[in-house]
């Protein structure tokens, strides 16, 4: 992997400071998610595929799932914990935060990448997260507190449909390349 594609902690995107904030007065209200009900809920979410790594990614386990009621765009499965810091209004960023939403945006953002992951294309939005398309969802991953530089690349290696909407894979398979048909192998 050569420099450009080194992937570095970047300035908090809005949206990312949002679900970060959402998590952090989860972790202070003592109202914690329920992961086995988050899980639950994930596996029959029918709007759109859903990729995660499981319950645990490394030493971090999957904290919750936030979008799924059909109030974002997107679906978040946050992994590991964080401290809160910030004073009046504490916030912060988990270590890993994987962000699917249905295809339709951020293209621009990998046209000119030829970098894949398992078949499907890589490149890198404008908030510095990486963002792999597939045929019928984007994924980007977000680092935060305690993710080593490689940690997002490394979370899209092994990623595996969450729920049963087509294409199911497995964290083994190819995954399914976004069009146009030119980016695939």
């Amino acid at each position: 992997m050569d420099a450009g594609e080194d992937v570095r902690r970047r300035e908090v995107h809005p949206r990312l400071r949002l679900v970060a904030t959402a998590t952090a007065v989860l972790a202070l209200s003592g109202c914690g998610s329920d992961t086995k009900r988050d899980a639950a809920a994930a596996r029959r979410f029918a709007a759109f595929p859903l990729y995660w790594v499981g319950d645990r990614f490394e030493s971090w386990k999957l904290q919750a799932v936030l979008g799924l009621d059909g109030t974002r765009t997107f679906v978040t499965f946050v992994y590991g914990d964080c401290e809160p810091s910030g004073g009046d209004e504490p916030s912060c960023v988990p270590p890993l935060q994987i962000q699917v939403s249905p295809l339709c945006g951020h293209l621009e953002a990998v046209t000119a990448s030829r970098r894949k992951i398992r078949g499907a294309v890589v490149g890198f939005n404008r908030d510095g997260a990486p963002v792999l398309l597939t045929a019928r969802a984007q994924v980007k991953v977000y680092t935060g507190e305690g993710a080593n530089a490689h940690a997002a690349l490394e979370a899209l290696e092994r990623l595996r449909s969450a729920n049963r909407v087509p294409p199911v894979v497995r964290a083994s398979d190819r995954l399914p390349a976004a069009v146009p048909a030119s980016w695939a192998d």
